[in-house]
């Protein structure tokens, strides 16, 4: 049985693991719902950091509050870009903006999932099942056409 902690820790990454899944989903297939998903995601996110910063207090193992700061400290960043300033970032890129993103996402993930190896394997492998789905569906979705038709990379000269 994991500790008080531990258990929140696991909880805390499946659960915002299933909201990002959810809101992946609802892109590619409900897009009406999108836009409440995806605020969703950034409020659960968001909580990563009373989470982390409790689990920093309490003296845990920087296992356990580093990946729930990274993740709230994400959630901060996108929905400041997001949701407050509206700034279009992804299309077309803008590097300043697209790597701490990208990165404070990733490493987020990382060590949210990592951990799980030790404190419960199951937990550790529902996590990758995941994360799969959410990058897969996360990347089709940036090379989809509004419309639902799909980005080609073939050439189609005849």
């Amino acid at each position: 049985m994991p500790a008080p902690a531990e258990a929140a820790f696991i909880a805390f990454g499946l659960g915002s693991q299933a909201v990002l899944a959810a809101f992946f989903a609802a892109r590619r297939w409900r897009p009406r719902l999108a836009d409440t998903f995806g605020r969703l995601a950034y409020a659960i996110a968001g909580l990563g950091l009373p989470l982390g910063l409790w689990m920093l207090a309490g003296g845990q193992s920087w296992r356990l509050y580093v990946g729930p700061l990274l993740l709230g400290a994400w959630a901060l960043f996108g929905s400041y870009l997001d949701l407050w300033r509206r700034v279009e970032w992804r299309s077309p890129p803008k590097p300043g903006l697209l790597i701490p993103y990208v990165a404070l996402y990733f490493w987020a993930q990382m060590f949210l999932w990592w951990p799980l190896w030790d404190l419960q394997r199951g937990a550790w492998a529902v996590f990758l099942v995941l994360f799969s789905v959410n990058t897969a569906l996360n990347l089709t979705g940036h090379f989809r056409r509004p419309g639902g038709r799909r980005v080609t990379r073939v050439s189609r000269r005849g």
